[in-house]
């Protein structure tokens, strides 16, 4: 993981909170020398509270807020964000067997309003079934133990678990056609796997859009991502995972805004909702005749 992915991800919170601490120090009309003593700490050390480069004290937070007559939504908010980000419970037993920057992404996919990502031949992390995921781990890992395979099923879970349980956020998806025909675990897991994506289409939090090979080129021809869209005053977060690595894009790279004008011109190209759903139908009919011709069963895969 880059280093600037390193400093988008833990400095998003504290930069945050330096343009609320900026907001009510302009809105009480002080130079940054006048609130630094107004609060009993040196010009630099506001400076950097201002600018998010380092976590402030809790008791210098609330001087801020007393001081400065913050209001209180105001204070919530700069305690909330002073406050250092609890680990998810379900993360702790699994910790040294998930890459580093696991806890990374699980903290920016658990704040974010709008998760919008292109997967071109394997459907998004948390439309996953276990059984998928598992498989897929097995294959993928460069060191594929049980344990850290099932770390990452149980990620995987977990994950969706959170998102399940939100009512303030939504997943938009656009999904190559390649990953309706990859059997991912065999013909047992690849059909349970279209049945899920179908039974998540229709869920009123997740737009799911299939990119099908009858289109031709589109804007993205190679690579997935993701992006995370927080609320106004949040700027975005881009997400490329790589086999080697992963990286987090802040709002002053190039490619970030890449990624932002891509994506919509990705589902005007890919089919539309409905399509898409019927596409997943007939693709899940089609593997359902071919495997009943060849004689094979359809229990799930117990694995």
């Amino acid at each position: 993981m880059s280093n600037t992915g390193r400093r988008t991800v833990l400095n998003r919170r504290l930069v945050r909170l330096g343009g609320i601490v900026k907001r009510l120090r302009e809105r009480a009309d002080l130079t940054q020398a006048e609130a630094a003593e107004l609060i009993g700490v040196n010009r630099g050390t506001w400076i950097s509270m201002e600018n998010g480069t380092r976590r402030p004290q809790i008791s210098k937070i609330l001087a801020v807020a007393d001081k400065l007559e913050a209001t209180p939504g105001e204070r919530e908010k700069l305690l909330a964000l002073a406050a250092k980000p609890q680990e998810p419970g379900w993360m702790r037993p699994l910790r040294g067997r998930l890459p580093e920057a696991y806890s990374e992404l699980i903290e920016i996919e658990r704040d974010a309003r709008l998760i919008q990502a292109w997967e071109p031949t394997m459907p998004h992390g948390l439309l996953q079934t276990p059984n998928y995921a598992r498989a897929h781990a097995r294959r993928s890992l460069l060191e594929a133990t049980d344990e850290r395979v099932e770390a990452r099923v149980i990620a995987r879970v977990s994950r969706q678990a959170t998102f399940t349980a939100r009512d303030d956020a939504h997943l938009s998806v656009v999904l190559g056609e390649a990953a309706l025909h990859y059997q991912v675990g065999g013909p047992d897991v690849h059909h349970e796997q279209l049945q899920h994506l179908l039974t998540a289409s229709h869920q009123p939090n997740i737009t799911l859009q299939i990119m099908p090979f009858a289109g031709g080129a589109h804007a993205c021809m190679m690579g997935s991502f993701t992006i995370f869209a927080f609320t106004d005053d949040d700027p975005p977060v881009g997400y490329l995972e790589t086999p080697a690595s992963d990286y987090f894009l802040d709002d002053e790279t190039p490619d970030l805004a890449h990624l932002l004008n891509t994506y919509p011109k990705l589902k005007a190209d890919a089919l539309p909702p409905a399509e898409s759903r019927e596409l997943i139908t007939t693709t899940l009919q089609h593997h359902e005749r071919r495997t009943q011709q060849n004689g094979l069963p359809f229990a799930l895969a117990q694995e």
